[in-house]
């Protein structure tokens, strides 16, 4: 039985849906870890996103609202290396904070290229605006993301323009690469005092010092941020014990220092 057969196909409902070969060959295109953390209704909305970017560069739709005003996004879009960098960027520029963020990256079936498949839970980042994220800014999250992987916009220009925040007195920041890799994979984890643009200011110093983000953990807990980053050079190779180290004195530097 496949995982569509959980799901409720009532045409009212598939509408809005992509088609069935499409969801099945989307699920199955997924890391594995990916099927056991979403239900096969909430895989059926990722893989509509997926479906309805056709071939734009990125596209996000919002795929669920929580009731203290924070919401989930499923942003689809070409993979590459930055990544996740521009869409930090992307968030800030819409004064958005990552609450969560689960990324993904799945091989097209049709094309065979590769697709990033983001999923984040973001909130306003003023207090009073508890709103939830509408349709419309979600598209323009889209917008702005697409305009950024076709060079009209700079992740650069956008962080230039974020203003700095220092972190708070007397608290630690804590960056490191664990003792066991995954796969190959170095495991960076960062533990920081969270302030606006965090998530933007981790990945464009990965992507700057030529790190790329192959999965990723982010969570934000108690005004803290922490993060979890499998990394690898952009060419795919392992990072060597020298690269690890530039690595981890550039992003604790950026985090812990005020710019």
């Amino acid at each position: 039985m496949s995982w569509s057969a959980d799901f409720d196909w009532a045409p009212t409902i598939a509408e809005a849906l992509a088609p069935r070969d499409f969801a099945e060959a989307f699920v199955a295109s997924m890391p594995s870890r990916y099927a056991l953390l979403f239900d096969p209704r909430t895989i059926a909305r990722h893989a509509a996103v997926a479906y309805r970017r056709g071939r734009r560069m990125a596209h996000t739709e919002v795929w669920r609202t929580l009731p203290d005003g924070s919401t989930a996004l499923c942003v689809v879009a070409v993979d590459r290396p930055g990544l996740l960098s521009a869409i930090a960027a992307a968030l800030v520029l819409h004064r958005l904070d990552v609450i969560t963020a689960l990324v993904f990256s799945r091989t097209n079936p049709d094309d065979g290229t590769c697709e990033a498949v983001d999923l984040l839970w973001v909130r306003h980042a003023s207090p009073t605006d508890t709103a939830a994220v509408d349709v419309d800014e979600a598209a323009s999250i889209g917008e702005v993301l697409s305009a950024i992987l076709s060079g009209s916009i700079s992740v650069e220009q956008i962080a230039a323009g974020t203003p700095a925040t220092a972190p708070p007195e007397n608290e630690s920041v804590h960056v490191r690469f664990e003792d066991v890799d995954d796969g190959g994979l170095a495991i960076l984890t960062v533990d920081a005092p969270d302030r606006p643009g965090m998530l933007l200011t981790i990945a464009l110093e990965l992507f700057q010092h030529g790190a790329q983000i192959v999965r990723s953990l982010v969570r934000t807990v108690d005004g803290r941020a922490f993060n979890r980053f499998e990394l690898a050079e952009f060419s795919g190779a392992a990072l060597s014990s020298e690269r690890r180290q530039q690595v981890r004195e550039a992003v604790f530097a950026a985090v812990a220092l005020t710019v």
